[in-house]
């Protein structure tokens, strides 16, 4: 849940308008820094795990593959080791504690076949997703023992719903060439987190760039068949191990949604969503199809960024709820409590960080409860939170990334007390049908010192692979 710096050049009132949050986009940068730990861990898909080590230190991160099984087939085991837990966080393994699920797994849909030489997926336990409310959390997915971190989120956290975003540009280089090791760890994750009873959201985002004309940022292909012949394939392959699919990401900001007009434009997502969702319902009538989630900012600059109250007006005015399922949301707390709306008052006087507070500039996007119950009351459709989570500098080895500054202000205890508190208002909501914490171990997985980390000051666990609180009170929800 990192966010958005603008160029001072463009933004002479830098000191007054916040910048914008963003998600999980600046992971891209982190996740090159994985790549030579992905690739040793594809040497594994054959069934020779390697055992995991102990993760104390981020350079000792390995990755380790589980392909999907066959039926009836055991589980990859890494002998000698036991699981994980919020008091013996150095141990663990990938798979101690799942249990294989009965039942023969169902054959991919022939649209998810990719063009290089690995075998076909096939989901081991379809599912849709489940009625009653969710709580999630998203991990760095691609880097480290995939199973053994899946095994945190289900069996340590008891969490049920998880997300992994998939970047088209990583898996399409060239166009018709897949790249191979992604699939590999795409198909390893995927049914990993089934067998695990983990409800799986995909956000799909990042065009290759020769599918844009415009490069200079991240935004859309500018032939919009071209994202949906990929969501077909992603969608088709894993059909019945995800639940639901989330069209891009916050496109209210030119980081996310620049496209050759270089306007920010609802209507222009609109008639994005008016060509890809077509597609994914063509690949499967049970999935849940979720808009979007904005950026929760009150910058307005034409081209840069839009309130994302406006742009949830307009959004609305032209008809876009009609398409989806469900409204993303991105939830950020910066160093309010959620219970509290921008304008009722509410000040800490010990925060330094004075955005939401007196001398500061209030508004509605530094409020949880504003921006839920705001996209809520203009929507009048389900949410989805894709992102939630509150950010902390305590007992994280330095400074915060600038831009940061609130994570001082919020302690580790605040950090988990908020979070909970979050959870359970987003339940007794009535409307929202899952929350997903960012994060789970950005912090040890990014590859960056802390203070050049937006997204470590939100993670449930210290660089050094310990839990802090907010895991262990996770874990205690009674879900």
């Amino acid at each position: 849940m990192s966010r958005y710096s603008f160029d001072p050049k463009l933004d002479p009132r830098r000191d007054k308008n916040r910048r914008v949050a963003i998600g999980a986009a600046s992971v891209s940068a982190a996740a090159i820094v994985g790549i030579g730990l992905i690739v040793v861990g594809c040497q594994t898909l054959s069934g020779n795990a390697s055992k995991t080590p102990t993760p104390t230190a981020k350079a000792n991160i390995a990755v380790t593959i589980f392909a999907p099984q066959q039926p009836g087939q055991a589980p990859t085991l890494a002998p000698g080791e036991t699981p994980i837990s919020p008091s013996n966080p150095s141990a663990g393994n990938s798979d101690a504690t799942a249990t294989p699920i009965p039942g023969p797994a169902v054959p991919m849909d022939p649209r998810g076949k990719v063009s290089v030489d690995i075998p076909d997926f096939s989901c081991p336990k379809p599912r849709p997703a489940p009625e009653a409310f969710g709580y999630g959390i998203q991990m760095n997915w691609p880097v480290g023992d995939i199973g053994r971190f899946n095994n945190i989120m289900a069996d340590q956290l008891k969490v049920n719903w998880t997300k992994a975003q998939v970047r088209w540009k990583d898996f399409e280089e060239q166009k018709g060439q897949d790249v191979a090791y992604k699939w590999q760890l795409l198909d390893a994750f995927t049914a990993d987190a089934n067998k695990k009873g983990l409800n799986i959201v995909f956000g799909i985002l990042s065009t290759p760039n020769w599918a844009r004309s415009v490069q200079e940022r991240e935004g859309p292909p500018d032939d919009y068949t071209e994202a949906a012949r990929f969501m077909t394939k992603v969608l088709a392959r894993y059909k019945g191990c995800v639940q639901a699919v989330e069209v891009w990401n916050e496109m209210n900001i030119d980081r996310e949604w620049t496209v050759p007009s270089k306007q920010i434009s609802a209507v222009e997502y609109i008639n994005f969503l008016k060509v890809v969702v077509p597609a994914i319902r063509a690949v499967d009538q049970n999935i849940t199809v979720v808009m979007g989630a904005l950026s929760p900012t009150g910058y307005e600059a034409p081209g840069i960024s839009m309130d994302d109250f406006n742009y949830m007006d307009a959004f609305v005015a032209n008809g876009g709820t009609a398409l989806v399922d469900c409204v993303g949301v991105h939830l950020n707390g910066y160093n309010m409590p959620p219970q509290y709306e921008w304008d009722e008052g509410y000040d800490d006087p010990t925060a330094k960080f004075r955005g939401p507070f007196k001398g500061g500039t209030p508004h509605h996007s530094w409020s949880f409860k504003s921006t839920m119950y705001g996209y809520y009351n203009r929507t009048k459709k389900p949410l989805c939170v894709t992102e939630f989570g509150w950010a902390s500098a305590e007992n994280m080895g330095g400074e915060p990334v600038d831009g940061f500054e609130f994570a001082k202000d919020n302690t580790e205890k605040e950090q988990a007390q908020w979070i909970v508190e979050g959870f359970q208002m987003m339940k007794d909501s009535g409307f929202v049908k899952w929350g997903i914490v960012f994060n789970l171990d950005y912090s040890q997985k990014d590859g960056v010192p802390f203070n050049q980390d937006p997204n470590a000051p939100y993670s449930i666990t210290r660089p050094n692979g310990e839990p802090r609180p907010a895991f262990e009170a996770i874990a205690n929800i009674q879900k």
